[in-house]
């Protein structure tokens, strides 16, 4: 990992309350949103692309299926919840990267939002009455705020010491 951004990734894990019980909720609800994940993202982009300030970052069809493959690792990286100092060095690579690109960190804390809602979402209904809801839910907003988290200290690190990306 970078030491430029160093972390103490179980202190990170304890902070958010991730625990093997966190783990085991997720995986609970990975199959689910397996099989949502792709139109997920269609819609996310969908979405997003109806802005023009993202226009502008997102300008052809070629970047934005690549896109929507990168995102679709980044879910099933984050989801498989298993947080070592590889996932971390991608979490902080995935912020610096939006930074370079010139995202701002509201449309990248809008991306997380969209995402965390579906999730919610589909969690709900397809556990809905279960003893597991609950858990399945808080282990989703634990685990998806650590790598928001991890990703903006590295989006603000590079505004420190390099400033704003130059805008395209």
């Amino acid at each position: 990992m970078n030491a430029s951004v160093p972390i103490d990734l179980q202190h990170r894990l304890e902070l958010y309350g991730i625990t093997s019980q966190t783990r085991l909720n997720v995986g609970a609800f990975v199959p689910t949103l397996m099989a949502h994940l792709d139109a997920m993202i269609r819609n996310f982009y969908k979405h997003i692309l109806s802005f023009p300030d993202v226009k502008r970052i997102i300008r052809t069809p070629e970047m934005e299926r690549h896109l929507r493959t990168r995102q679709r690792e980044h879910w099933v990286t984050m989801l498989d919840c298993h947080f070592d100092t590889a996932y971390a060095a991608k979490a902080i690579a995935v912020g610096r990267a939006h930074h370079r690109a010139g995202v701002a960190p509201y449309h990248y804390v809008a991306g997380y939002n969209y995402f965390l809602c579906e999730m919610l979402h589909l969690a709900a209904l397809h556990h809905l009455g279960t003893s597991e809801l609950s858990g399945i839910l808080t282990s989703l907003v634990r685990v998806v705020n650590l790598d928001l988290e991890l990703a903006l200290t590295a989006y603000t690190k590079e505004l420190w010491l390099h400033g704003p990306a130059a805008p395209h």
